[in-house]
């Protein structure tokens, strides 16, 4: 992993811990790791178009 890749991915870890507290007790383990692959995978793609 190249350090571009690796600010990418611990920014969108951050971004994943932020909006995890305000995800809804309610949510079962499988809801609650989709989200949490979601936002990852969004926060990265916005994470990416910023950087360049």
């Amino acid at each position: 992993m190249t350090d571009r890749e690796q600010r990418i991915h611990d920014l969108a870890l951050v971004v994943v811990e932020n909006s995890l507290e305000d995800i809804d007790e309610s949510y079962g383990i499988r809801q609650y790791a989709a989200e949490a692959v979601r936002v990852y995978n969004e926060a990265k793609k916005v994470i990416e178009k910023e950087l360049d």
